[in-house]
């Protein structure tokens, strides 16, 4: 009996080790990273094709390196938007978790910055606006009811999520100097979704 309870104590190790593996397995990545890319909002952008590849290193001013293969790899752009000296994306993991791919990364920054990322809570999202009567958006605005231009009343779109791909900085050029931290990462995988995680305290 001692021999049998030994027998099932070390098959149900290697049955938790073999899915602990599964659960958290290691990718190979490959990054660049710098600070001017032309992005003044925060990003975090997916290409699994040519294009997106290369739309990805057109948001840095950059000629696309000849390394992606569409199929067997993936590439991640993390983009931290406008920032000030001291500031950089520090890609921590990529790990397989079941049926996805994780990645995690977080800002770094100056001394003072750290330190408030470290005690401070995440803040608060505001309150939404209080809903306004229809009849009321309508007459609002100088133009109502008179010769004048007619007063725009509708909602500007919502900022933070990006299509694919981006067009270049030279189709548009940007309001002023590259100023937004930057990595890309290349995932030697295309057979899983990738999901970025952004880790704000440590």
């Amino acid at each position: 009996m001692p021999k049998v309870k030994s027998l099932c104590l070390m098959l149900l190790v290697a049955l938790t080790a073999v899915a602990t593996g599964a659960w958290a397995q290691s990718i190979e990545i490959r990054q660049w990273q710098g600070t001017n890319a032309y992005m003044r909002q925060p990003d975090q952008v997916v290409a699994s094709t040519m294009a997106e590849w290369r739309s990805l290193w057109a948001r840095i001013g950059a000629r696309a390196p000849d390394v992606f293969e569409p199929g067997r790899t993936n590439a991640v752009g993390i983009f931290l938007g406008q920032r000030g000296p001291g500031h950089g994306v520090n890609v921590l993991s990529a790990v397989r978790r079941r049926d996805r791919i994780m990645l995690v990364f977080e800002e770094r920054g100056p001394n003072d910055f750290m330190m408030a990322q470290r005690t401070q809570p995440p803040p608060m999202p505001p309150p939404p606006p209080p809903m306004q009567p229809t009849s009321r958006a309508l007459q609002a605005g100088p133009g109502y009811g008179s010769s004048g231009p007619v007063a725009n009343n509708f909602s500007a779109p919502i900022a933070g999520f990006s299509t694919m791909p981006s067009p270049p900085p030279g189709a548009r050029p940007p309001p002023g100097p590259p100023t937004s931290p930057w990595a890309i990462v290349l995932i030697n995988r295309a057979d899983l979704p990738v999901i970025i995680e952004q880790r704000l305290f440590r």
